[in-house]
């Protein structure tokens, strides 16, 4: 086992918890491979979706709920893009797709957030409570102030997306199941905080999400806006790494 995974595994050095986050709403769609039903009908919650806020070593107080963003974000300006819209591809859920230069804007507010986003992180398992993981289980690991955490790759494909607030920084935990990109952000952008969902749509085989703010699209693994009023505008990427 290397260093870095046996730090974030047993909490060497810093503190551990694994996050377990329960979302206000959970639509448990599979990532890119879910019906129309998975991605549209809530379930129970799941073990993933379960937990309790602790840490290894020094208690950690639980963080504030972030409230589900109101209202409807802004429409998308498709005038605005550094990428062919053709290129740019829903998952429609019932076997088929449409690009987003052929799709309705009814086509665009039915698949936002399909796939459900955490927009409430509400509650963290101490990592003597993650008995639902194996040790071989990935996680994204991420390093605050306060100390480690770990985001289970089991969560993570079901929601892609977590918003959450760590040691007064906004960071936004974002996975793509389909190509399996991992990547952390600081949601900070010329001194906005921005929330992010879920587009339902592909750009280059991966995750497309979009902001709340101006309605832009993000090329997930490159934290780049690629259409709309931010198109051209970076993320800046946060140190994590994706371990066992």
């Amino acid at each position: 086992m290397d260093l870095v995974s046996d730090r974030y595994r047993t909490g060497r050095g810093a503190r551990l918890a694994i996050v377990a986050i329960s979302a206000a709403v959970v639509g448990v769609a599979v990532a890119c491979g879910s019906s129309s039903d998975a991605a549209q009908q809530p379930s129970a919650a799941s073990p993933e979706d379960a937990g309790a806020a602790a840490t290894v070593g020094v208690p950690r107080p639980a963080l504030t709920p972030q409230p589900t963003p109101t209202p409807e974000p802004p429409t998308v300006d498709l005038a605005i893009h550094s990428v062919p819209l053709d290129e740019v591809i829903f998952d429609t859920f019932d076997g088929g797709a449409v690009r987003l230069s052929e799709a309705s804007q009814a086509t665009i507010r039915r698949l936002r957030d399909a796939i459900r986003p955490v927009y409430e992180p509400v509650q963290y398992q101490a990592v003597e409570g993650g008995d639902w993981l194996s040790d071989r289980d990935l996680v994204i690991g991420y390093e605050s102030d306060s100390g480690s955490f770990a985001y289970p790759i089991k969560f993570l494909n079901s929601h892609e997306l977590v918003n959450d607030t760590i040691d007064g920084v906004p960071v936004l935990v974002s996975y793509c199941p389909l190509c399996g990109s991992g990547v952390v952000y600081d949601r900070r952008l010329d001194g906005v905080t921005h929330v992010f969902g879920n587009t339902s749509a592909l750009y280059e085989n991966d995750l497309v999400m979009f902001d709340h703010s101006s309605g832009s699209y993000w090329f997930q693994v490159g934290g780049e806006a690629i259409v709309g009023a931010l198109t051209g505008s970076k993320l800046r990427p946060l140190s994590s790494a994706t371990i066992p």
